[in-house]
């Protein structure tokens, strides 16, 4: 491994949105995890990568019980190994390892057959910086105050709605631990942006309902990366809210 440096500031948040009764997403910010929470103002962390950290934002599936356990246990155990994580393969191989876990658990309680979650996150070392996703959860590099998608959406191309805008949908081709009947693939690349860069992670809560130009044009008038993530939440509450919405905004510098 090369040898690491800088620090990553982030700002978080994650909320069961306007029609859910509970929030099935969760987040990871290097050892830090919050699940189920109902956040209304952005928190703001400092990390140093002094050694790898790795954000992420997981939304999960397959009913409220089990959507929150598969979510919350995807950071959990990205927290856990995280600072270990040097690379793709190393990525892949956690992914990998929390699918099965997922699995095991649905076997063993059959109430949660079917239970799974997205992810879609960034691995900052002094390597680079790496990007990873399974599901319709997104990571975009913010490039000269455009958003570039990073991740590879696994759910079906469908054509164009009615008035024009990109059709929408819920459902996607896999997940960690609800790929049933497949091998869970994830994607997983090298982002080749020098430092300093930075990235938005969302869940579909906030994707789905405000287009990539409405979230250009907030993040360029908002006054601090906090505004930016409160802007955000608030234009996917004003769109109807109707998904658990997760939202994270780092800044390696």
């Amino acid at each position: 491994m090369g040898v690491a440096g800088g620090e990553v500031i982030v700002t978080a948040l994650t909320h069961r949105g306007a029609v859910r009764p509970a929030n099935e997403d969760a987040v990871v910010m290097g050892a830090l995890t919050v699940a189920g929470a109902n956040m209304s103002s952005p928190v703001r962390c400092v990390l140093p990568v002094g050694e790898p950290v790795i954000l992420a934002v997981a939304d999960g599936i397959g009913g409220q019980a089990a959507g929150e356990i598969a979510s919350e246990h995807a950071v959990h155990r990205m927290a856990e190994v995280g600072t270990r994580l040097e690379g793709p393969e190393h990525i892949a191989q956690i992914l990998g390892n929390i699918d099965e876990e997922i699995k095991d658990h649905a076997k063993q309680h059959t109430e949660f057959s079917g239970m799974g979650t997205t992810v879609a996150g960034v691995l900052l070392n002094g390597d680079g910086n790496f990007w990873f996703n399974v599901g319709d959860s997104r990571t975009y590099r913010v490039e000269g105050g455009r958003l570039r998608q990073l991740s590879e959406d696994d759910s079906p191309v469908l054509p164009p709605s009615g008035d024009g805008r990109p059709a929408t949908t819920n459902f996607i081709t896999q997940s960690l631990g609800g790929s049933s009947g497949g091998t869970m693939v994830p994607h997983v690349g090298r982002d080749e942006a020098s430092d300093p860069s930075t990235w938005l992670m969302c869940s579909d809560g906030l994707s789905d309902l405000v287009s990539t130009d409405e979230m250009e044009r907030m993040m360029a008038e908002a006054g601090s990366d906090e505004a930016a993530v409160h802007a955000l939440w608030q234009a996917a509450m004003e769109g109807g809210g109707k998904d658990n919405i997760s939202i994270m905004l780092a800044r390696r510098v």
